[in-house]
């Protein structure tokens, strides 16, 4: 039976609107500023902290704490689709947290009803499409992949669209699976454990807790080709949906390594 939210809680999750509510015009202008004043060259750097400071410091007042492991021993550098699991509200701020670099997050139309989140995501220059409208979605994205290889950008991908609402791995769309074969990027798998059991589904209420990424290797695409994506998507969610505990995984002798970096990067 899952925790419910007290009193504290709820009394902890209003100082947190409230710090969003004050923290958001401020990055904002911030942003602004530094754009303007760098006629646009530090965008890479602003981005970057202004990212952070909002995740960072948001899941912080909500206490909550972000927690790294690199199941191939390092945190990947160069341009990449990174893909995430998505259950939970907090997922993106963890997103944010870990500070992913170069990443552009593809982020629903919808943003623009809430006009702070819009105007940083313009000054940042994150994605907005619109799912209503497929055929123009992929010819704006035509143009932004364009922008994202010329700037050696990364992009960070839900692939399951949308949020679970029972927190067990959705179906995969095809989207993050195109954008590697039209960037040539590698695929990085990131899992996000603890969110859903935090903040499940759709509400606000947050308990406080740990959110766990893992960073599982990088996946190959330079051979691939549609049908090779359409057979390998499947696949890759196979590997999410083990790491969630919804398949047995088959033992094997490396399970030894993985509870010692673990262990490692845990101290």
């Amino acid at each position: 039976m899952k925790k419910r939210p007290g009193l504290i809680q709820r009394i902890r999750m209003g100082f947190t609107f409230a710090y969003l509510i004050l923290l958001l015009p401020v990055l904002v202008i911030s942003m602004a500023v530094i754009m303007l004043l760098s006629l646009g060259r530090l965008r890479v750097f602003g981005t970057r902290w202004v990212g952070y400071i909002l995740g960072k410091t948001s899941l912080a007042v909500a206490g909550v704490k972000v927690r790294e492991v690199y199941h191939e021993g390092k945190k990947p550098e160069g341009p990449a689709i990174f893909l995430i699991n998505h259950s939970s509200t907090l997922d993106m701020f963890a997103i944010l947290a870990m500070d992913l670099p170069r990443a552009r997050h593809i982020a629903k139309k919808e943003i623009q009803y809430n006009p702070f989140f819009w105007m940083l995501a313009k000054l940042t220059g994150q994605i907005m499409i619109d799912r209503k409208d497929p055929r123009g979605a992929m010819e704006q994205l035509d143009q932004v992949y364009r922008d994202i290889r010329r700037n050696r950008n990364s992009i960070m991908f839900a692939p399951e669209g949308t949020r679970s609402r029972t927190g067990k791995i959705g179906p995969f769309k095809m989207g993050a699976f195109h954008a590697a074969i039209e960037l040539g990027y590698p695929i990085v798998p990131i899992y996000i454990e603890g969110a859903y059991e935090l903040c499940p589904g759709g509400s606000l209420i947050t308990l406080p807790g740990t959110i766990t990424g893992h960073f599982h290797p990088a996946i190959d695409t330079s051979s691939w080709d549609r049908k090779t994506a359409r057979k390998k998507m499947p696949e890759i969610r196979t590997m999410y949906q083990k790491w969630a505990g919804e398949l047995e995984e088959p033992e094997t002798d490396s399970s030894d390594g993985d509870e010692a970096l673990r262990t490692e990067m845990g101290r």
